[in-house]
């Protein structure tokens, strides 16, 4: 994932957090779950960054939205020990894998606001990169 690509993805998560009035903490991480960036908007809770992360690297190593995660170990109850037994799985919403011609080449978290909210963040930037394709 190049600086272009996160570089938009924040640009676009910025624009809805502001539009909603909400300082959110962004970070991107690559497909081997690494931090490649993370960008904490004033006034944003210290517990942002790491929920933030968790969602991001949910997202990229699962390649599915951490929503999607938990909802699934809702249904499956053993998955959901699992989850629970792997602090770097995240089922709260604002995780978001990140996508470029059909792979996944990382993934995005969003925490700072309330699940709709950080949810509505993270689906704002990812859908920029529909255009940029």
């Amino acid at each position: 994932m190049n600086q272009q690509l996160i570089d938009q993805l924040f640009l676009a998560a910025g624009q809805e957090a502001k539009q909603q009035g909400l300082p959110v903490t962004l970070t991107v991480v690559d497909t081997g779950g690494h931090i490649r960036a993370v960008l904490r908007q004033e006034g944003c809770s210290y517990f942002a960054l790491e929920s933030s992360r968790q969602k991001a690297v949910t997202a990229s190593q699962l390649q599915m939205p951490s929503h999607v995660m938990g909802e699934v170990g809702q249904k499956f109850p053993a998955l959901q020990a699992s989850f629970n037994a792997n602090p770097e799985i995240s089922g709260l919403p604002g995780g978001f894998p990140v996508l470029w011609e059909g792979v996944v080449v990382g993934g995005l978290g969003v925490a700072g606001g309330n699940f709709e909210q950080d949810q509505a963040v993270g689906a704002a930037a990812i859908a920029i990169l529909l255009t940029l394709q």
